[in-house]
């Protein structure tokens, strides 16, 4: 499965420490690309999650990482003990990076938001 990944300071769920971690998230063009906040989204090629940019002015989509600090509980790449984040991204671009709670029904890397956009 291809992703992308955002790389940002985020604060551990589960040891507290602010890190900076690699966040994997599907979301544009799926070729491994590193992002980082303020970055626009790449749509060449035909590996794009949706097919096409969608034209929703703002759009929340779930990532997973794993803390980075060899003191925390969750620290070796142990699914499904991960950490899942949102991922606003506003025309075209990402604005911000967030810990997320789900609610236990979301799929690994749902689109929230649009509801149009859900299931892509």
């Amino acid at each position: 499965m291809s992703f992308n990944t955002i790389y940002g300071e985020l604060d551990c769920p589960h040891c507290k420490s602010r890190i900076l971690s690699g966040v994997g998230f599907r979301f544009g063009q799926l070729n491994q690309r590193q992002y980082k906040k303020g970055d626009e989204l790449a749509w060449e090629g035909d590996q794009c999650r949706p097919p096409s940019r969608p034209d929703a002015r703002v759009i929340k989509t779930l990532g997973h990482f794993n803390c980075d600090n060899i003191k925390c509980s969750s620290w070796q790449d142990c699914f499904p003990d991960i950490q899942t984040v949102l991922i606003t991204i506003e025309n075209n671009r990402i604005t911000d990076v967030e810990i997320y709670k789900p609610s236990g029904d979301e799929e690994e890397f749902a689109i929230l938001e649009p509801a149009e956009l859900r299931g892509a």
